[in-house]
């Protein structure tokens, strides 16, 4: 089982992906040998899929099997923890603490992409660290500016550290370049009602 063999099954995933078969590239995917499943790559990607149809439980596990099989991928940490915030949001309780020890864990491994640090800030920010969830936002827009996930985490952190002005800047920027951004219009209305201003 060669890496080309692997980057060509998961292009044909992407390809049907962007196509909206969600079905059809997790068949592709479900459709490799018995080895190449054992790669990390592939349980990202497997686990990927799953968190984009709802499916958290799964995607934790192939999470969690991308990470044991390649340790020092912050970005496979990464998902992980985003994943469990969700896991969070529907309300479970631990899976908060969680998701901020894989992220944090995450970082140990100099993460190239900003997802790693835009994850851990919202993370931070459940916990209540609203500082310390500002400087991870900052740090990812570090590393890409135009980040749309650190942009709105920012802003999140912001209106939590009690900076609506600051925050409703940050949505504007981030509503500049996506104007059709749902989560960034609600809280910017949210925001402006807030002030007083809507």
């Amino acid at each position: 089982m060669t890496t080309a063999a692997l980057d060509a099954l998961l292009d044909k995933a992407r390809a049907l992906e962007n196509r909206g078969d969600l079905t059809g590239a997790v068949a592709a995917l479900q459709a490799a040998p018995a080895a190449m499943k054992e790669r990390g790559l592939w349980q990202y990607a497997r686990g990927a899929l799953a968190f984009r149809q709802g499916q958290l439980e799964a995607a934790i596990a192939h999470f969690e099997k991308a990470v044991a099989v390649e340790p020092e991928v912050s970005e496979y940490r990464s998902n992980l923890g985003a994943a469990l915030l969700e896991k969070a949001r529907a309300g479970d309780a631990t899976a908060a603490a969680r998701a901020l020890e894989v992220l944090k864990a995450a970082l140990r491994w100099g993460p190239m992409l900003p997802e790693v640090h835009a994850n851990y800030g919202l993370a931070l920010l459940v916990a209540g660290r609203k500082e310390e969830a500002l400087k991870a936002c900052d740090d990812a827009l570090a590393l890409d500016p135009t980040h749309q996930t650190a942009r709105y985490n920012r802003a999140a952190a912001l209106s939590a550290l009690d900076r609506p002005d600051d925050a409703l800047q940050t949505l504007d920027a981030l509503l500049a370049a996506a104007p059709h951004h749902a989560q960034a219009l609600d809280s910017k209305q949210r925001l402006l009602q807030r002030l007083g201003r809507a």
